[in-house]
């Protein structure tokens, strides 16, 4: 496997550097064990670039602020990827919570993890007589035969989690299929970023990062980007080549391929994960094979995952957003598409953001949500 080396003044420095910061030893990971939260080099630059990291963005409501009188009924089908998977079911309980406030009929469908499940739920929905219909975290190309259903019935069919939409790049639509009316989802590369910038002030910009991906999912692309540009960034860190999966091979196939991994490549201390369900796979097994200090950083702030970071169980970062945040966004601009007026721009509404460690874990039980209120400024730009 390749293994991209980069090799600046400050490597061929690096022991003058921690003669000064560090008294010139090796950073042991064994003793940092696996807090996630105090960089191995206290120095200022490290100090502030985690506390950057660890900082939610936007620190306020910076959402849509044209107000927008919303319809007295509608019924909203909000069709879930897989609802054993936390990250498609929250936003789907915020889009309820949120729908209840206009009086709105909200209706969950689990999308059960495949195609052929999801397009079928689409169908159902439209028996149902959805006026709108949310997809949470598939694929519009995956659905095909659902989006032409949709619109041959009239029904819009908005999205969230995907990563397809402002403010990430937008992904055009080939001229023989169909895409969606809007995506919620936080700016991916940003998040990506925060991730970079965690894994370099944790580790004193000295990390060796093993990045996997999955091509599958344009926001996990997205993140990706962000991520890489941000640890090259990073002069004393070495950074693989992308090791890429899909995601049925989550259960079984990946955490052999990590174990396998770290075991030709021991001196890797930092795996990168695209999202919690591939973390909360592969944990248990690196902790079976012996690798307990090898750091895991995930994405989405799944609860379960949540609970490692919590505890100190080898994943120790996870780069959150908030679900409850995505489901109010999802109605407003469910509001704007009903009620013909123009979306809110960026069509994530700048969903919130944060990297997660054990400073700032949320409580056992809870999903992380922006510290200012927003739930009432949304209600309040519904009236009118």
């Amino acid at each position: 496997m390749t293994i991209i080396r980069r090799i600046t003044r400050r490597a061929a420095v690096s022991c003058v550097a921690a003669t000064l910061l560090a008294g010139c030893s090796t950073i042991d990971t064994s003793s940092a064990g696996n807090s996630g939260s105090t960089p191995a080099d206290d120095s200022t630059e490290y100090t502030a670039q985690l506390e950057s990291a660890t900082a939610e963005f936007p620190t306020e409501f910076a959402g849509p602020t044209v107000p927008v009188a919303a319809p007295a009924d509608a019924k909203v089908a909000v069709i879930t990827c897989y609802s054993i998977l936390s990250g498609c079911v929250s936003p789907a309980t915020a889009v309820q919570t949120a729908g209840e406030t206009l009086g709105w009929d909200v209706r969950v469908f689990d999308g059960g993890g495949s195609a052929d499940t999801q397009i079928s739920q689409m169908l159902n929905a439209i028996s149902w007589g959805a006026d709108i219909i949310l997809n949470i975290a598939i694929d519009p190309n995956a659905v095909q035969d659902g989006l032409r259903a949709a619109q041959t019935a009239g029904i819009p069919v908005g999205a969230g989690s995907n990563g397809i939409d402002t403010p990430n790049p937008v992904t055009p639509t080939a001229p023989d299929r169909l895409g969606y009316a809007f995506d919620v989802a936080p700016d991916y590369a940003a998040l990506g970023a925060k991730a970079g910038e965690w894994i370099t002030a944790d580790s004193a910009g000295a990390a060796n990062v093993v990045v996997y991906s999955d091509q599958t999912f344009p926001s996990v692309l997205a993140l990706q980007d962000g991520l890489l540009s941000q640890l090259a960034e990073c002069d004393g860190c070495t950074v693989s080549d992308p090791q890429y999966f899909t995601g049925d091979q989550v259960s079984q196939v990946l955490p052999q391929s990590v174990v396998s991994y770290l075991r030709s490549n021991p001196e890797t201390d930092y795996v990168f994960m695209p999202y919690d369900p591939a973390a909360a796979a592969v944990v248990p097994a690196l902790q079976q094979a012996g690798y307990g200090e090898v750091k895991v950083i995930g994405v989405l702030g799944s609860q379960e995952n949540l609970s490692f970071v919590r505890e100190g169980r080898v994943q120790v970062a996870d780069a959150a957003y908030d679900n409850t945040y995505m489901g109010y966004a999802l109605i407003d601009q469910s509001v704007r598409t009903l009620t013909e007026q123009p979306l809110a721009d960026p069509h994530g509404e700048s969903l919130p953001f944060v990297v997660l460690d054990e400073s700032n874990v949320p409580a056992e039980g809870s999903d992380w949500q922006a510290s200012y209120e927003y739930a009432s400024v949304f209600e309040k730009l519904w009236q009118g």
